[in-house]
């Protein structure tokens, strides 16, 4: 165990232990089997459900019986990504945790910090023999990443608790206290194929070296997005003369600002110099675009292998359309709540199959009005190109609640432990926070984490000294709700 000499212990432990167990979105049933098995050995009363979702329930300390339970939430999935020439399989190998510094990191992989922090904090307060608090119940939650499917079938008849805190957030002292709704967009273009005929000379198109990131959280950086370029790229280039598409790839998570994507072209011998040359046009230019938010963008044009199929004409056009036009990035900012993102759009993932090409996005909202326009943006462009958009895993928004009871509780406590006050703000990503306070109204809801930095992504890191103090700070707080 590479974490035993690092505070706080129990917290880390857990963490390094659910490391060892494969756990992104839909993927899931191994480390709940786990967990429940820990939480039943404490002798407390754990429910496990068709989802993999958990409540386990903890009796008040002595002296807090009275009190009215609090909920402590987190989720099991995490998202996968690796590094180009990692060797690392996400159904089978465990993470391959190091210490740099201060931080926590992985082997070329994300982490799982964001949210295996929040169900390693929650397996050390279910063992824990001498904290103080009120009744607890510990809800962790499944496929939260994919589209917070676990929380949204979650049976909400379970918890009695109208107090919660969720601890998938990412910024020591920030409070969160209202989150974007989001949605996945499923959208489908038929693929309609035939034989070269003319076109036989083959590239092959590739767009690397992104940062990634955040769909939600650092959607406001600018970031390239790697399936977006790809279409600026091929747009031009078939400008200046016509573009067959045989497959395009990119993105591994629709939550994730693709780092990566490619695609293999065919074009007429007599062009290619037409299509070098308008990629050595152009790549230049986004460069220079990208050269502050995204100074390792790499774009290269090389010969391909021959292939007996490629799309046709007009749906080879339809595609570089949508590429080029549909809604990615920040679409408006909040009037109420400075440098906060109102509504956005991320092109997460793209596939070819044999009969069609799927595009999945994921618009977020600070309300769902916001959200709907982004989606009718994307119905009328599938309605234009012929393809079909389906909405699928909405999740409602939390609106912003300064004013909540247990907000001003934990803000007080921040203030006398640090002598200063927290932020409390919204975030433009998603919580399950909304899906709860929709479901059971009443729900006073915060939102607090440690320091975790490029979540989404290879280089997510986990701040353990950060870790220590939130923790302390949790078991302060509980402690205080008497």
């Amino acid at each position: 165990m590479i974490l035993s000499n690092y505070e706080p212990k129990r917290v880390l432990h857990h963490f390094e232990a659910i490391s060892q167990i494969p756990r992104g979105s839909g993927n899931e049933k191994a480390v709940s089997d786990y967990i429940a098995a820990f939480a039943k050995g404490l002798g407390l009363t754990t429910l496990q459900d068709e989802y993999h979702n958990l409540v386990v329930y903890k009796p008040a300390a002595p002296g807090y019986e009275g009190q009215p339970p609090i909920i402590l939430q987190g989720h099991l999935d995490m998202v996968c990504e690796k590094n180009t020439g990692t060797t690392h399989d996400f159904l089978a190998d465990p993470l391959k945790l190091y210490v740099d510094g201060d931080y926590l990191k992985a082997e070329g992989t994300t982490l799982g910090a964001d949210n295996g922090i929040a169900v390693a904090m929650c397996m050390a307060l279910l063992e824990a023999t001498s904290l103080a608090h009120p009744p607890i119940e510990v809800v962790l939650t499944s496929d939260e990443e994919a589209g917070m499917g676990g929380a949204l079938n979650l049976d909400m008849n379970l918890l009695k608790g109208r107090r919660l805190i969720n601890l998938d957030s990412s910024t020591e002292g920030t409070f969160v206290a209202g989150c974007a709704s989001g949605a996945t967009v499923e959208y489908e273009l038929p693929a309609i194929f035939e034989n070269p005929a003319g076109f036989t000379q083959f590239y092959k198109l590739a767009v690397k070296g992104l940062v990634g990131g955040h769909s939600g959280g650092d959607i406001h950086l600018e970031r390239g997005n790697a399936i977006r370029i790809l279409g600026n790229l091929l747009y031009v280039m078939d400008t200046a003369a016509e573009v067959r598409i045989i497959s395009v790839a990119g993105g591994m998570k629709v939550n994730a600002i693709p780092r990566e994507a490619e695609a293999i072209i065919a074009v007429k011998p007599a062009d290619s110099d037409k299509i070098q040359k308008a990629f050595e046009e152009i790549a230049p230019d986004m460069k220079i675009f990208f050269r502050v938010a995204d100074p390792g963008l790499d774009m290269t044009l090389a010969a391909a292998e021959p292939v007996e199929k490629i799309l046709t004409g007009p749906c080879s056009k339809n595609l570089i359309t949508s590429l080029v036009l549909l809604p990615n990035g920040v679409e408006c900012m909040s009037r109420e709540i400075e440098g906060l993102v109102a509504a956005s759009s991320n092109i997460g993932v793209i596939e070819t199959f044999a009969d069609t090409i799927k595009i999945s996005s994921m618009p977020r909202g600070k309300s769902n009005a916001h959200n709907y326009q982004t989606e009718r943006k994307i119905s009328a462009l599938a309605e234009l190109v012929g393809a079909k958009s389906s909405f699928t895993q909405r999740s409602p928004a939390w609106p912003f609640n300064p004013k909540s009871d247990l907000l001003a509780m934990l803000a007080a406590r921040y203030k006398v432990k640090y002598g200063k006050d927290p932020k409390i703000t919204a975030i433009h990503g998603g919580l399950e926070c909304g899906i709860f306070g929709d479901k059971l109204p009443g729900m006073d809801t915060v939102s607090m984490g440690p320091d975790i930095h490029d979540l989404h992504t290879p280089d997510e890191r986990l701040s353990i000294s950060s870790t220590q103090r939130v923790w302390e700070f949790l078991c302060e707080a509980l402690r205080e709700m008497k």
